[in-house]
């Protein structure tokens, strides 16, 4: 049974908020939403839904009429929207919160950018994969005509840059395209092609 220090009437309406892209600029599926009673009756118990689904009911300690918050910490949400809603509780009734809107769009990794360096056109050179700035991945892989000829894990350091090189050795005359992929538990991004010709 939880403690509403005797409530006389139904909680006050809580205000909804959230920390998404405050730390780096990233709305990368990871963030706290809060819930905020400036004043009033206070709730006994607290519900937060995503989308309409239960996702956190809390206790609360009731102590009328000063302010009350409690935070729910969200993570590893992929690409999309999300309503977040709550409601108070108290013995008197139940009160329904703010909601607030977080658009994730930042969850994958940012599209990484191929270089080479094959001025000499010959057989041998570096295909370098560059990602400047965002959400980083934690897996690289190197397409050459469309199969994979590199992958490997990287070390994940949201939003600072990533590099990935792959050596290339004896290829004969030709041309040859690269892609670059990025990706981690969120998905997965491509760089635009380059081509690199073999004389």
């Amino acid at each position: 049974m939880f403690d509403d220090e005797g409530a006389k009437a139904a909680p006050g309406r809580g205000a909804l908020s959230t920390n998404s892209g405050w730390e780096d600029g990233l709305h990368d599926g990871t963030f706290t939403v809060s819930m905020n009673l400036w004043y009033g009756v206070n709730g006994a118990v607290y519900k937060l839904y995503e989308n309409g689904t239960l996702i956190s009911t809390k206790l609360l300690d009731a102590n009328s009429p000063k302010a009350q918050v409690s935070t729910v910490d969200v993570s590893g949400k992929p690409n999309g929207t999300y309503v977040y809603t709550g409601e108070l509780i108290n013995a008197k009734g139940t009160t329904s919160t703010t909601s607030v809107t977080v658009k994730v769009k930042d969850a994958a990794p940012a599209a990484p950018v191929l270089s080479h360096d094959n001025w000499d056109k010959d057989g041998d050179y570096t295909v370098t994969a560059d990602l400047w700035w965002g959400t980083n991945g934690t897996t690289y892989r190197l397409f050459e005509n469309g199969v994979v000829i590199d992958q490997r894990s990287l070390t994940a350091a949201s939003p600072n840059a990533q590099q990935a090189k792959t050596a290339v050795a004896g290829r004969a005359p030709g041309a040859y395209t690269y892609v670059a992929e990025f990706s981690n538990a969120a998905g997965a991004t491509s760089s635009k092609a380059i081509t690199v010709t073999v004389k």
